[in-house]
């Protein structure tokens, strides 16, 4: 493998961490790059026809294919013959695990729910089981709305228990549509070790994880899992294993009353301190803090609290390249806590203040890259970051590659169809000489 595949956030788009499923529309008119999934979801195609690659494993995509994706999954559409529509439902995957577990009876066969859907990552769909899917996906729009549309559901008593059980009813329909079709079958079937290296860190990332451990449950060197891990991915294992562990603590601060002790013990790090540590450096704020932001909130959003959102919104894309622009500073100019002006965001815009901040900065980035001669370096502070580091981070994780590889490889498409860049550039030259 010679290029990074792009690592998905925990969710598609920079949501409020404690909603457990988001309903979207898609289409999709051209091949896509690799693509680590961190959050689980459904694909109902309905449109299109092509090829996707799920873990190593090629499928012919079809109308009324139903496709199923488990965290830390690698796919590629590597063929669109016709345009693809779907729909797609991302939902917490933890919090599904947990409260299937703590049904009376269930232990084993919730293990085994979530295991088939790894292992059968796709079902052809006859007519009557298209009638039933179709009617579920309906409820679960009416009651989430549609995130690709930004349309708003409406406000509904045990909201999150009624989309907890369409969940649980779409992933039992699914295991029983596909062994309607293939039968009975054993779990044994061929998966791209990369794609088995990942589901593997990610199923143990809460014991004691080492990487002579798990270079001895593949059969290969440290030194090639090392190698393995930093193509699929672009950072190390102990990087990788935290950001799962990050992953994993900030359901627990959402949805439990646990200490950080007692977290910390649970998702594999060695104390509150040490949790604290690395929860700070991944998210940027201190875990009891990110609890009170997202906690869950009955708050009601009136049209002044609206203009305030958007005003901030406004102050962002006019001041993100201001490199001491900070949360702090931008909620005490609006006369609002940090917490509630994230809330604001999160609920008019989808992001929080960070997130924005960051695809701000990152599509300035990306035009100076393309339309100047600037130093990478020079393109960080341009747009706001103190320091090389923290651009390349955020620049690879909005975009799937190094400020470089874009230079090189991503123009820029102006009104009037002309492109611009270094790789227009090469293009014009390459035609010249032909």
């Amino acid at each position: 493998m010679n290029r990074l595949i792009a690592m998905q956030d925990t969710l598609s788009t920079a949501c409020d961490p404690v909603t457990i499923c988001s309903f979207a529309y898609e289409a999709i008119q051209e091949p896509t790059k690799p693509l680590i999934h961190q959050s689980a979801r459904f694909l109902y195609i309905k449109r299109g026809k092509g090829t996707i690659e799920i873990g190593g494993v090629r499928y012919d995509i079809k109308p009324d294919m139903l496709i199923a994706i488990t965290p830390w999954t690698i796919t590629e559409i590597t063929r669109v013959d016709e345009m693809i529509q779907l729909i797609r439902i991302a939902y917490d995957y933890q919090y599904i695990n947990s409260t299937l577990k703590g049904v009376p009876g269930l232990e084993e066969d919730s293990s085994e729910l979530l295991q088939f859907l790894a292992m059968d990552p796709a079902v052809y769909l006859d007519s009557v089981q298209t009638e039933c899917i179709d009617a579920l996906c309906e409820q679960l729009r009416a009651e989430l709305g549609v995130e690709s549309a930004q349309v708003m559901p409406p406000n509904r008593p045990l909201s999150q228990l009624y989309v907890t059980n369409k969940l649980v009813e779409l992933m039992i329909l699914y295991r029983r549509y596909v062994m309607a079709v293939r039968g009975e079958k054993d779990y044994e079937k061929d998966i791209s070790l990369e794609n088995s290296i990942l589901g593997y860190i990610y199923a143990h990332a809460t014991e004691k994880l080492s990487l002579s451990g798990v270079a001895s449950v593949f059969f290969i060197s440290e030194s090639t899992l090392s190698k393995r891990i930093s193509e699929i991915t672009g950072t190390t294992f102990s990087k990788l294993v935290n950001s799962i562990r990050i992953e994993k603590v900030s359901d627990f601060l959402v949805y439990t009353d646990l200490t950080l002790d007692e977290i910390a013990a649970l998702t594999g790090f060695v104390d509150a301190s040490h949790l604290s540590k690395h929860f700070n450096a991944k998210v940027g704020v201190p875990p009891v803090k990110f609890r009170k932001i997202y906690a869950k909130s009955t708050t009601k959003f009136n049209r002044t609290n609206k203009s305030i959102a958007f005003s901030i919104t406004d102050y962002i894309y006019k001041n993100h390249a201001q490199e001491s622009l900070n949360a702090n500073q931008v909620a005490s100019q609006f006369g609002v806590s940090v917490a509630e002006m994230n809330r604001l965001m999160l609920y008019y815009s989808n992001m929080n203040f960070e997130a924005l901040l960051n695809f701000v900065r990152i599509n300035h980035a990306c035009e100076l890259l393309a339309c100047t001669d600037y130093y990478v370096i020079d393109v960080a502070f341009e747009v706001g970051y103190n320091n090389i580091k923290t651009f390349n981070i955020n620049f690879f994780k909005h975009k799937g590659m190094t400020p470089t590889d874009f230079r090189s490889r991503i123009t820029l498409q102006k009104a009037d169809g002309s492109e611009t860049g270094k790789a227009a550039k090469g293009l014009r030259r390459a035609g010249e000489n032909g």
